[in-house]
């Protein structure tokens, strides 16, 4: 139980409550996050894999300019679909390559080795499970170059404050001529963003309310999942899509410690934003985190882009 009951006891007493999206990730939140990846209408995956099969070599080209060898750090790997292609199109450009992937789901790690290594053949390979603000910390220097990934279009679950810390923070494991290779949403129709976030099957429904039966599960709670809906919103004045989980009674949710939380009729848990950015964003992040935007590449609308960022000094 541990850090998750300490973190849900203290957001559900909040006002408004809220619960981090990292907590959506047990083996069914992962199942979940794969389906939702795989629709139509989420079209975030389909505008990386873009990307990864047109502007990889480019990548790699740019980047083995200044490095012969190579090690990859992903942040929040995730299940490697994606990013064994990336690899593969990389080896013919370096001598050696190793890749680090880190994510807060020793399951979705798994998959991720299984998916990489049927791809890549002979890499070095190091799967590190837990939260990557603790993981990374602890990641040794190494003699190659180093790039840094954080694919995903994640870096939209945090505000512009937080990802200006985030950066600095990736900036401690890099040195001058070192990488970080940022995934960016960009804004575009609102209506397109709603329904990546509200798609027809349900399954976005589904992966938020499986926060409240993972609290089910693992805390013993007595949440009635008849009794939630989920509601996501976006806000095309700052760009963020945001989700939350919404009571539909008055109602009392108890837990097995003797923790409860009071819910008042169409009251929300807050689990996630996901902003969509301006490249103005962009710039005032790079210059706010003293960081140089090397590249940017972009899918075929320029709606999605991958930039190269490297340290000022």
């Amino acid at each position: 139980m541990g850090e998750f009951f300490e973190h849900v006891k203290e957001g559900l007493s909040k006002s408004p409550k809220e619960i981090s999206s990292r907590y959506f990730y047990d083996a069914t939140g992962d199942e979940l996050y794969r389906s939702i990846m795989r629709l139509e209408e989420y079209y975030l995956p389909c505008c990386e894999m873009q990307i990864i099969k047109d502007k990889s070599n480019q990548i790699a080209q740019d980047i083995s300019e200044h490095h012969p060898s190579l090690q990859i750090v992903e942040l929040g790997a995730g299940d490697g679909s994606k990013t064994k292609y990336l690899l593969k199109q990389f080896q013919p450009y370096f001598n050696t390559l190793e890749y680090v992937a880190m994510d807060i789901s020793e399951n979705i790690l798994a998959i991720n080795e299984t998916e990489i290594k049927s791809e890549t053949g002979p890499i070095g390979y190091d799967g590190i499970a837990g939260d990557y603000f603790e993981t990374y910390k602890s990641l040794s220097e190494t003699s190659n170059g180093r790039l840094v990934l954080f694919l995903g279009a994640n870096i939209g679950n945090y505000t512009i404050e937080e990802i200006v810390g985030f950066f600095k923070f990736v900036q401690s494991k890099l040195n001058k001529n070192d990488y970080f290779l940022v995934a960016f949403d960009l804004v575009k129709d609102p209506r397109k963003i709603l329904a990546a976030y509200d798609d027809s099957k349900g399954i976005t429904k589904q992966f938020n309310l499986n926060l409240l039966e993972r609290m089910n599960r693992e805390l013993g709670a007595n949440f009635d999942t008849q009794n939630f809906d989920h509601f996501p919103f976006y806000d095309p004045l700052t760009g963020i899509a945001s989700s939350q989980i919404i009571s539909m009674k008055k109602q009392t949710v108890e837990f097995t410690d003797g923790f409860f939380a009071t819910f008042d009729l169409y009251e929300a848990i807050h689990t996630e934003i996901s902003k969509k950015f301006f490249w103005s964003d962009i710039e005032e992040i790079a210059e706010a985190s003293k960081m140089h935007i090397a590249q940017n590449y972009f899918n075929i609308n320029k709606g999605y882009t991958f930039v190269m960022f490297r340290p000022l000094g």
